[in-house]
């Protein structure tokens, strides 16, 4: 599995990456990940940034996140939130380009699509998203106020939000952000755009 993402990460050439799905270890993971990375595309070429003060949860994942220190540097310590609504808290860090711009990129992971609960606002409601659906919305709604936060802290309106929402481009979790004041660039730059492919159906989450 390693040397297949080290590849991938290699051909993506990303200044800054988020990583899904990394053992929630402390820093072990992420740093073994990144000096895999670094042994192919040069040493030093990447760094992980470490984990909030606050915490990465108490999941067997988390989200992480890498960059090029010789690209982007980070603006002060990551950020977090540690509402019990997030299963895997988002991760947030703030860099400066060389020509002094900011931007914050957040690395989220939704509660996923599985596992479904039998009643309550939870399951399976016949509409087409799925069953968690409640709670990914409650967790977009929490995302707000913590990107408010991040912008005030940044003193810059640029926020990037990657990871997977386990939501498609037109569900509610998703509108919840589109409606108040974020973008989809996926969709502004390619509305056919999609990320995979399950069981024949090309999609994007």
């Amino acid at each position: 599995q390693q040397a297949k993402i080290v590849e991938a990460l290699a051909v993506v050439n990303g200044d800054a990456v988020g990583l899904m799905e990394i053992q929630n270890n402390g820093a072990v993971a992420a740093q073994n990940l990144v000096d895999a990375l670094n042994a192919k595309v040069g040493a030093g070429t990447y760094a992980a940034v470490p984990d909030p003060a606050a915490g990465t949860g108490s999941d067997a994942i988390k989200v992480a996140m890498i960059y090029k220190p010789g690209k982007l540097t980070p603006l002060g310590a990551a950020q977090t939130d540690t509402d019990a609504v997030f299963s895997r808290p988002p991760l947030a860090q703030t860099f400066s380009a060389p020509n002094g711009e900011r931007l914050t990129v957040v690395v989220n992971h939704l509660k996923s699509k599985g596992s479904c609960p039998a009643s309550g606002l939870d399951s399976v409601q016949g509409d087409g998203q799925g069953c968690w659906n409640d709670t990914r919305v409650q967790q977009t709604r929490k995302l707000r106020p913590f990107i408010t936060q991040l912008q005030n802290a940044s003193a810059s309106n640029d926020v990037l939000l990657v990871g997977d929402f386990n939501a498609y481009a037109m569900e509610d979790p998703i509108f919840e952000l589109t409606s108040n004041g974020l973008t989809d660039e996926i969709g502004r730059f390619n509305p056919m755009g999609y990320s995979y492919v399950f069981d024949g159906a090309a999609g994007r989450l």
